[in-house]
């Protein structure tokens, strides 16, 4: 049984499965390092499977050239493998995203994981670090039966919430609650007729007619309105809700008041739009979809100058990102901010590095950037991207006990990926 009479050892460990833990297990993997790879819920996915956004968003620039590969073309390559290989472009964005299906999902990342050979724990929540020399020697995670302390060469902080950062006491970045983006509780609405209105001037309509008969507020009037593949539920970001969602009272009453939301956005919908008269509300979150917390503090960061100039950073790049700046500033107000060209930039190593704990990176909504640039770096696509660029450089680490940037570049290029 795996508890702390019996310890564990790896060469790597990985805290978080979504898009960004998922890959950095994988590029580890690749090199020969043992990996182990803990997550809280039942499955991997992240905000893919446990918040309902399906959508992959940043494996392409808005010229449409593919930015990322490497582990994220495991990923799709999986889904075509069952005929499920969907990208879409956004009418009014331009932006394109890969469709997905929830159960396809969870298989897909199962398989990937399964096939190479890494040690997952399901269930498992990290409780503590223990540091020494500025490096992190040992982790403790809970799971059902008891509490387990795992060793290892390198750490890696995938969680999204920067649980590892907290933890060992690494150097993070915490904006102030107002200056964080807005979070979402997403929607999937079932028997929404195939030919029904999902324009954001209908859902404006709508919710315009609702408020004047029930005389309910609703700040979002509109949002990302996207038929799903499979299912063919609709699939709606507009329950929105800007709290500290590390508090945990602020988390409770965002779950609750955002679940009250989406039935009031269903009933609108359902007394103005065409189609959709019978359509029922199919399932929320499960839990709310949290765009931003803490992250990490880098030796290096992300500027939105790189962002909007599209820098190419020849020497210490180690992932590209084509997404541009999509900051959630409040409840039904987004601000854009494109890249030069409609192209993409490259992130730079020490991005993805703790400025104080040698063995310590961190990878997807994590990686270390002022605040507009996160609102470009944060999508799933490009945290595959930085996610396998974390696992490449934590088991060069593991191997050789020091950082090299040219080893990674070199490890993440036989990988496929596009540095």
């Amino acid at each position: 049984m795996v508890n702390d009479d019996n310890p564990l050892d790896f060469d790597v460990v990985v805290v978080g499965g979504g898009a960004a833990g998922i890959a950095a297990a994988l590029g580890a993997a690749a090199l020969g390092s043992r990996v182990c790879l803990i997550e809280k819920y039942g499955f991997l996915g992240g905000a893919a499977t446990i918040s309902s956004v399906l959508t992959h968003c940043g494996f392409f620039d808005q010229t449409g050239e593919q930015v990322v590969r490497g582990a994220g073309q495991l990923v799709l390559d999986k889904l075509e493998q069952v005929n499920l290989y969907l990208p879409h472009t956004m009418e009014e964005s331009g932006n394109t995203v890969v469709l997905l299906d929830m159960e396809t999902t969870k298989r897909v990342y199962d398989e990937l994981i399964d096939e190479a050979g890494i040690e997952l724990y399901l269930h498992s929540q990290l409780v503590d670090a223990q540091t020494r020399d500025g490096v992190i020697t040992s982790i403790r995670f809970a799971h059902r039966g008891g509490t387990a302390s795992v060793t290892a060469q390198a750490f890696i902080d995938c969680s999204g919430d920067g649980a590892l950062i907290a933890a060992a006491g690494a150097a993070e970045i915490l904006v102030d609650v107002h200056d964080r983006q807005a979070s979402t509780l997403v929607m999937r609405v079932g028997r929404v007729e195939e030919d029904a209105d999902l324009t954001s001037k209908a859902m404006t309509d709508a919710v315009a007619a609702y408020q004047q008969k029930t005389g309910v507020s609703l700040v979002r009037t509109s949002g990302i309105a996207v038929r799903m593949p499979l299912t063919r539920e609709v699939m709606l970001l507009l329950a929105d809700q800007h709290r500290d969602l590390l508090d945990v009272t602020e988390i409770t009453r965002a779950e609750i008041d955002a679940r009250k939301l989406a039935w009031h956005y269903l009933a609108a919908f359902q007394d103005s739009l065409k189609g959709w008269e019978s359509s029922f509300l199919s399932a929320t979150g499960p839990q709310i979809g949290i765009r931003e917390a803490r992250r990490l503090k880098g030796r290096d960061a992300v500027t939105s100058d790189d962002v909007s100039e599209g820098r190419k950073r020849l020497e210490d790049a180690i992932a590209r990102c084509g997404w541009p700046m999509e900051n959630h500033i409040a409840p039904g107000v987004t601000e854009y901010g494109g890249i030069r060209d409609q192209g993409w930039y490259h992130i730079p190593y020490g991005a993805i590095c703790s400025e104080n704990i040698d063995n310590l990176w961190a990878g997807g909504r994590l990686v270390s950037s002022d605040n507009r640039a996160y609102a470009s770096l944060r999508v799933m696509g490009t945290a595959l991207a930085t996610g396998q660029a974390c696992g490449v450089a934590a088991a060069v680490y593991a191997a050789d006990g020091v950082h090299s940037l040219q080893r990674t570049r070199h490890h993440l290029q036989l990988q496929g990926a596009l540095v």
